[in-house]
């Protein structure tokens, strides 16, 4: 017989409507996917189409500059939501909904609205252009039905959205002057005029709406009336945007006042009517050649450069060589209506003005005299886009030439590309991005698979994929010319040469000489910059991830160098990465050039002054990361870490100065939770720190042996703890250094309390306070004390513990040391525990200690406090919410290969183990699923309802 179908349930569909307010219907059910910030990210993957967005472009899209440290966590969260929501039946990584793509996400709904109705404005377009007026208005009125208000109405707060949906708005009101074309056609001339009436009041600058309503109140044998609608039309454009009206409109006039026959409405019928179709454009009337190619991405760039073209006369371009400016730049204007066409103007060869001027003229087949003021007295009527390429060439002629056009041409816009901005006036200055998301992936696989025949990369060949066009920048033309090489190349062995890109990345297109190689590409732009700019450029690749303008001067050994860092700015040498104080970042590319042509002194000098400046930030970080300012810090660290890499890189032969850099951002790494790096990282400390001691670099060697034990601790190492402690009990019986042998002391203490060493500990913790309070030192005497308040609470004497808790508490909080303030509230939570004090004394303590790990961003101490708060509600009966925090601490810990109870054996590995044998299977799994759920803000209010 046979058994229970274990077959899925079918799919139910899912719709999803973004013209309104966001709205999901799963099946026939309207479902909500919570508060604003799941609806900004499900509004972001809908922006997509389909195609995947990365986990950080994601991030910067729902908390900006500035997000939370456990951004990626709590991302990960609101997909397990909506993926619970939208596919009930399919949970997590099965849901065919929200998908795993790559480093992101793709959102792949059964349908969407504004999919639905760009798809049937379109075919009612066509349907019009064909001259079937009663078609196309059948289907523009249903396109138009899919709009319940203005597109992403309660999430278009961010620059991607409000993009995406001032593109979907301009759609949207296209299709409506569609229909009312459509109306005219079938004679429906005085209802137009009234709808379009309206529509022209709430839409000043749509200059085609005021011809129709022209020419619906003509036809509707009102002259006047529609000569009045074109003059209102010419004195709102004249007052709005200070130009004349197309010369379409100024047409229109002229034959409503000659009374031409062509304006006489035709008789309705329900054949196709093709007197009022709107005419084709003329395919010839531009110079845009055929792509050779399929774009490849850049959809959401095309919509920001559309849109950017619509409210700015001019727009440029810029960009490193390769970046793709010219065929971003050509899909532009392919993609546009102008009356009288798109031009491109080729600046490759041009030296001066009037070389620019004879461009722009044989570009456009005229022939003229006089120069760019003759040029732009012919083009004064006309409405057309000129996209100029290759102004860095000519940038000051190119300016001048464009501000002699736009100041005197009101209907001609213009598209530039450069390496760098003309700086005229009215210039909208876009820097066009590498590309991310997947697109570069999707660029080489196109490319190679025309090189190759066919090309479909497995999921592992995916994944190198995305790490070498990450090593290529993202840049189109480096991954072009990578994609070529898979003729002799795999796609390992492409990774494997990318250090030597310049060798590698060869083999352009032979019509373009800058872009042949890698190399000719940045060299053309090297070769335009001054001797003291060349020298600059040479010393900030010496960067790694990037820098700020003080650590550049400090580095570079020049305060005068803002000047030529705004140069290599506006060429595209240097990238401006935002930020307060600014921050800037070199491509790799630029990195390998600049030492590919540094001379060796240069680079040795400039290798010591990086080590100086890295090592003074450490013994800042040192300090800073336990005092008041810790969180500021995390940030600074998580922006410099790649240039503490590179000087830990440089000096593993250097033991003191490696020690002095490991030493000083070790807290960095306990707080982050960096454990497997923080352990590779600290390898050397124990390996050299045993040696001879040096009474000069002995307080060095304790910083970084003390480091070393905290960090095993934390991973749960026991071997590994034990042999720091052991080199840290010889340093602190040998040290000279009053304040280096207390931070030993008072991390021997630490640990000794810990496996049972009570005596030994509280002498040790006993000589730190002493020195602490005797230097006036709290952070000093803050440890200590928390140190003695351990020894007390291993050796059963709970009062005594909590008065050295509290005082360490008191003292810690005082000073802003939050790592110090959370751990004695641990302890004396541990200590209420102990005694049976929950529901209460020991809840409050650990949501206290919860908060403070929060402003101090400090990631692992917040976990210990969510997994000793999770047992503590388990032995009250809150099954609930025990199961719920062990599963953010499970998920959450995963994340970053950390285990709370690893990392204490003797407390929390019990109380994890007597939590999980008394929750049942089911409430385990419930609760699985509820802190996959959770972000940061729900796991606070749960910690706070926890407190009882």
């Amino acid at each position: 017989m046979p058994g229970p179908s274990t077959a899925s349930p079918p799919p139910t569909s899912v719709y999803l409507q973004v013209l309104g307010p966001v709205r999901v219907l799963v099946g026939d059910e309207d479902v909500s996917v919570g508060g604003p910030v799941p609806r900004a990210l499900l509004a972001r993957l809908a922006i997509a189409a389909g195609e995947g967005v990365s986990d950080d472009a994601l991030i910067d899209h729902l908390w900006g500059a500035a997000p939370p440290r456990t951004a990626k966590l709590t991302l990960q969260g609101y997909v397990a939501r909506i993926r619970k929501i939208l596919d009930p039946h399919r949970p997590g990584s099965l849901s065919r909904v929200l998908t795993r793509r790559g480093n992101g996400y793709a959102l792949e709904p059964d349908a969407t609205d504004w999919q639905q109705f760009t798809a049937l404005s379109a075919e009612g377009r066509h349907l019009l252009a064909a001259g079937d007026a009663s078609g196309a208005a059948d289907v523009l009125d249903t396109a138009l039905d899919h709009w319940r208000g203005d597109a992403y109405a309660d999430v278009a707060d961010s620059d991607a959205i409000a993009v995406e949906a001032r593109r979907l708005d301009t759609l949207r009101l296209d299709a409506v002057e569609d229909r009312m074309e459509a109306a005219l056609a079938l004679g429906d001339h005085g209802a137009a005029a009234a709808h379009l009436d309206v529509f022209t009041r709430k839409h000043p600058l749509r200059e085609r709406a005021w011809e129709l309503l022209a020419r619906a109140h003509y036809r509707a044998g009102r002259p006047g009336d529609a000569l009045d609608a074109l003059r209102r039309a010419r004195e709102t454009l004249a007052e709005e945007l200070g130009t004349d009206p197309r010369p379409s409109l100024l047409s229109l006039q002229a034959s409503i006042l000659a009374h031409d026959d062509v304006l006489t409405p035709p008789i309705p019928s329900a054949a196709p009517i093709a007197a009022t179709a709107p005419a084709a454009p003329d395919p010839f009337a531009h110079n845009i050649p055929l792509a050779l190619t399929p774009l490849v991405g850049r959809r959401g760039q095309l919509a920001e450069v559309g849109e950017l073209l619509r409210t700015h006369r001019m727009v440029t371009l810029t960009g490193a060589g390769g970046m793709g400016k010219t065929r971003l730049a050509l899909e532009v204007a392919r993609i546009r209506s102008d009356t009288d066409g798109p031009w491109l103007v080729e600046l490759a060869g041009a030296l001066d003005s009037s070389q620019v001027a004879d461009a722009l003229a044989t570009a456009l087949g005229l022939t003229v005299s006089g120069g760019v003021d003759a040029l732009a007295d012919v083009l004064r009527g006309r409405e057309l886009l000129l996209v100029l390429d290759n102004c860095e060439q000519v940038v000051d002629p190119a300016a001048a030439v464009a501000t002699a056009i736009l100041t005197r041409c009101p209907a001609v816009r213009i598209l530039a590309t450069s390496r760098e901005p003309l700086f005229t006036t009215g210039e909208f200055v876009y820097e066009v991005p590498p590309m991310t998301d997947g697109e570069d992936v999707q660029l080489f696989v196109a490319r190679a698979a025309a090189q190759i025949g066919t090309f479909a990369p497995d999921a592992e060949e995916r994944d190198l994929l995305t790490r070498l066009c990450a090593e290529l920048d993202g840049m189109p033309l480096a991954i072009e010319l990578a994609a070529a090489q898979c003729r002799t190349l795999s796609v390992r062995q492409l990774i494997s040469h990318v250090d030597d890109r310049f060798a590698l990345l060869r083999g352009g297109p032979r019509t373009n000489a800058r872009h042949t190689t890698m190399l000719a590409a940045v060299e053309w732009s090297y070769q335009t910059l001054t001797e003291s700019q060349r020298r600059l450029f040479q010393s900030l690749a010496v960067f790694e991830g990037g820098f700020d303008l003080d650590a550049a001067r400090l580095v570079v050994g020049d305060a005068a160098l803002l000047g030529d860092l705004g140069a290599l700015v506006d060429k595209s040498l240097v990238s401006v990465t935002g930020g307060d104080p600014r921050r800037y970042r070199m491509l790799e590319t630029m990195r390998g050039y600049a030492a590919r042509v540094r001379d060796p002194e240069q680079t040795a000098l400039l290798r010591r002054n990086h080590t100086r400046w890295i090592c003074d930030l450490a013994d800042a970080a040192f300090v800073g990361l336990r005092g008041p300012d810790s969180s500021r810090w995390m940030r600074r660290l998580d922006l410099d870490f790649p240039n503490v890499r590179a000087a830990l890189d440089a000096t593993v032969d250097d033991p003191d100065t490696y020690l002095r850099i490991a030493g000083g951002i070790c807290w960095y790494w306990y707080r982050g939770g960096h454990v497997a790096e923080a352990i590779t990282r600290l390898s050397p400390a124990l390996a050299s720190a045993g040696g001879q001691i040096d009474p000069v670099s002995s307080p060095v060697r304790v910083r970084a042996v003390a480091g070393a034990a905290v960090i095993h601790y934390l991973a749960g190492d026991l071997p590994g703890l034990f042999t720091a402690l052991g080199l840290l009990t010889d340093l602190a019986a040998t040290v000279a250094d009053p304040v280096s042998r207390a931070d030993a002391e008072s991390t021997l203490a630490f640990f000794e309390a810990g496996s049972g060493l009570i005596e030994q500990a509280r002498a040790h913790a006993q000589a730190s306070l002493e020195f602490g309070l005797r230097a006036e030192r709290p952070f000093t005497a803050a440890e200590a004390l928390m140190c003695l308040g351990t020894a007390d609470f291993r050796a059963g004497e709970y009062d005594a513990a909590a008065e050295h808790l509290d005082e360490a508490v008191r003292v810690a909080s005082g000073h802003g040391y939050g790592w110090c303030e959370a751990s004695s509230l641990w302890i004396g939570a541990k200590a209420d525990l102990a005694q049976g004090r929950w529901g209460g004394p020991a809840e409050a303590k650990l949501a206290r200690m919860i908060r403070v790990c929060e402003s101090n961003a400090d990631l692992t101490s917040w976990l210990v406090g969510l997994a000793t708060l999770a047992y503590a509600a388990f032995r009250r009966g809150d099954h609930e919410t025990a199961a719920t925090l062990t599963a953010v601490v499970d998920r959450q810990g995963t994340s970053i290969g950390y285990r709370p109870a690893a990392m204490d054996p003797v407390d929390l590995a019990a109380y994890d183990a007597e939590l999980r044998a008394g929750l049942s299977p089911t409430e385990l799994e419930d609760g699985r699923v509820r802190g996959a759920a959770l972000d940061r803000d729900e796991v606070s209010e749960l910690v706070s309802s926890a407190v009882a």
